[in-house]
């Protein structure tokens, strides 16, 4: 039997239990910090570069036939794109670096939890999914993100059923990986 779904259910569920149980324990430092990152330019031009350097990865493992000598040149290709990113998008927000590291995360999240049975793999499976949509849609419209803080902190019935749902689907995912064993 192969673990990797559980593991990966129970890590999952913890990660964001911890980040809701953060919420609800310091709300305004936590939607202050999260209001902070989504408008400050470096930590989106750290996660920018390490999504390019990990796309560079991925794309270098891909048999793409007779075009496999071309992908010598991604190692120039990279730092170029990286500078040409960061001079033409001055404005790079946090937002779409975040969205772009979890899109490649949540690709490499599915494949180890592809073909399992558990039902770990399942719950899992529908997080990624979710997060992906959720990411895409960030990345087109980053200003949603700050728009929904400003929202949880204005609205404190929304922001309690926001948290108490995330908190409730961090127990699902867990108890999914550990009924999975």
């Amino acid at each position: 039997m192969n673990f990797e779904a559980p593991f990966v259910s129970i890590y999952c569920g913890v990660l964001l239990l911890a980040l809701y149980g953060l919420c609800l324990l310091k709300p305004d430092a936590t939607f202050s910090a999260f209001r902070r990152f989504a408008r400050s330019v470096w930590p989106g031009r750290i996660l920018v570069a390490i999504c390019l350097i990990w796309f560079a990865l991925k794309l270098n493992n891909v048999d793409v036939g007779r075009f496999n000598e071309l992908k010598k040149a991604l190692w120039v290709a990279v730092p170029a794109v990286f500078y040409l990113i960061i001079t033409f998008i001055p404005d790079l927000l946090s937002v779409r670096g975040i969205c772009l590291f979890m899109l490649l995360a949540g690709q490499s999240i599915l494949i180890a939890v592809r073909w399992q049975e558990p039902l770990a793999s399942y719950a899992v499976g529908l997080l990624v999914y979710a997060l992906i949509i959720k990411s895409m849609f960030l990345v087109v419209y980053p200003h949603y993100w700050i728009r929904s803080i400003q929202k949880l902190e204005t609205n404190l019935k929304l922001r309690k059923i926001a948290l108490f749902s995330g908190v409730g689907m961090s127990v699902v995912l867990i108890l999914c990986g550990v009924l999975s064993f």
